[in-house]
């Protein structure tokens, strides 16, 4: 018997990248990615890949699949693969609550589910992001009244754009270090409307600031935070939960409380033929 596997941001002949953070980029023979996500990591490396539209059906090898935003950073994408026992949705790194760069959710039913729980806690909750947009635009107000100029740091890849185009939607010209701007780059290729400019009166920046994270106190986070995912896991409606990254282990053990089978993933590699599921 043939057993087909595929690596899940991880290594395999075939993967799967659901976006484009370093530590989720993967290696393979073939490596399934959206066009988003392959100009972007090819900023940091230079394997080959395969571009997958989202919502078109493809095969690796006999097996259906299909791709669905995952609104984490452009182009990040969750796969739903059609397996001998039933289908299967992962998510990569998610977020729920729409953001203004990346592309909408979108969540599929599916049997069975693997998803991040890097924030599977219930400590984690983030305020919406309007909210955090008015925290950000009440800051830059402020420092500008004093006469200082505005600096935030954030990740480079997908935290910075949302800053741009927030601080951009609200009057605000941004000047930005080489490789936020090598990002931005991308992002309006594909069609995100980042206004930049060398004298901006705000800087955004990879390396000082006021940080701007999950974990920092300006909360604009890009992944899904405890609520979220147990909507997601609602959504989805799996018979079974594969819960990887972060709180892993803490979220597996929620989810057994409220009803639903859970374990903790121990991928990367997926046999297509459902087994072990």
């Amino acid at each position: 018997m043939n057993i087909i596997t595929v690596g899940l941001d991880g290594k395999g002949k075939v993967t799967f990248q659901s976006h484009a953070h370093t530590d989720h980029f993967a290696q393979g023979r073939i490596i399934y990615a959206t066009l988003p996500t392959i100009h972007l990591s090819h900023l940091r490396n230079s394997r080959f890949y395969s571009p997958v539209e989202f919502g078109k059906r493809f095969y690796i090898d006999d097996y259906r699949a299909k791709l669905y935003p995952s609104g984490h950073i452009l182009g990040s994408a969750g796969i739903k693969i059609w397996l001998d026992e039933g289908t299967l949705y992962y998510t990569g790194d998610i977020k729920l609550e729409r953001l203004r760069t990346p592309e909408r959710t979108k969540i599929p039913r599916a049997d069975f589910l693997i998803i991040e729980a890097t924030f599977g806690v219930p400590k984690f909750r983030f305020p919406k992001p309007k909210i955090v947009e008015k925290e950000i635009i009440g800051i830059v107000e402020e420092k500008l009244d004093k006469g200082e100029i505005p600096m935030f740091m954030a990740n480079p890849f997908g935290k910075a754009q949302e800053l741009i185009r927030i601080l951009n939607i609200h009057g605000y010209e941004v000047r930005v270090d080489r490789i936020i701007g090598k990002v931005s780059r991308v992002y309006r290729k594909f069609g995100a409307r980042l206004k930049i400019s060398e004298d901006g009166e705000v800087v955004v920046s990879s390396r000082r600031g006021i940080q701007v994270s999950g974990f920092s106190r300006i909360k604009l986070s890009n992944h899904a935070d405890f609520w979220e995912l147990i909507e997601i896991v609602e959504r989805v409606k799996p018979e079974k939960v594969f819960t990887v990254y972060g709180h892993a282990e803490q979220f597996a053990k929620i989810l057994r409380g409220l009803g639903y089978k859970a374990e903790v993933y121990k991928g990367p590699m997926l046999r297509l033929d459902g087994e072990g599921l």
